[in-house]
This record gives structure tokens, sequence and C-alpha cells, in this order.
């Protein structure tokens, strides 16, 4: 695997146009990662993805929370992390799959994992495999550029 490309959809190639990642918490000045902020992360970094990308198909992959010990009970949810550093990436594909009109395909993908890439994950790369990319993909033609 070239590292901007990755196999997705079980056969399809796909390019990496565009990747950006950061840590999840690099905002957090004070607190404990917890599931109320988890969700505002989670939906923030989705239209991150579409602002960034100008995609509105962004495909997240649901990340693995850790759970975070904490004595008594935390008043803004329960206490866990989601993985260290937040991955955006725009694929294409110079193909489409929905219209025969259109030129090519993109999607925007979101994940989390514990180092930055590259390499991706192997648990994430083996997921991204099984996304249905044809069915989720947005599809453009070069005339609209």
């Amino acid at each position: 695997m070239n590292n901007k490309r990755v196999i997705i959809d079980r056969d399809l190639e796909v390019i990496i146009v565009e990747i950006k990642q950061y840590h999840t918490y690099r905002n957090l000045l004070e607190g404990i990662p917890n599931s109320k902020l988890n969700k505002i992360i989670l939906e923030r970094t989705i239209s991150d993805a579409k602002e960034l990308f100008n995609l509105q198909n962004i495909h997240l992959i649901e990340p693995i929370l850790t759970p975070i010990e904490y004595e008594g009970n935390y008043p803004f949810g329960n206490t866990e992390s989601l993985p260290e550093i937040t991955c955006l990436a725009e694929l294409k594909c110079h193909s489409a799959f929905k219209n025969e009109e259109m030129d090519y395909s993109g999607l925007g993908l979101v994940w989390f994992q514990g180092n930055y890439a590259f390499p991706i994950e192997k648990a994430i790369n083996d997921f991204i495999k099984t996304i249905p990319y044809r069915k989720i993909c947005e599809e453009f033609s070069y005339s609209d550029m």
C-alpha cells in the first residue's frame, strides 16, 4: 500500500488527497475527558471535515473509548477518553459509481488512533476496507469546478 492510497469498499483503491491530524484534547485546559466532551469533539470534528474538504458526506469510524478511573461522580458524564490523535482525510476516486454523467467521487473520513499516521493503525485500515464507498460517496463533474 502506498501511503497516499487506501483500499476501501473491499477492493477499491482511492487516493488520500489531504489528511489533517492533531491531538484530540489539544484544547482541554482543565478537567478530565468525559462523555459530554467527547460528544462535542465528535460533532465538531465532523463539521470541521465538511468545511475543510467541502464535502457533505463524512464517514466517522466509531472510536474506541477508554474508561478513566475517577473516584466519585464526575459532573460532566462518564470519564473516558478518545484515542490521542484525531485524523481527518479526504478520499477521492477517478470514477463515479451512481451517476455515469459524473467524473469522479469523494468522501470525507474521520477516525481516531493512538499515534500520528502514517501508518494508519491496522485495525483502522481493516475497518476502512469495509466502508461502502461506492454507496456513500459524493460524485462530481469536472465541468462544475
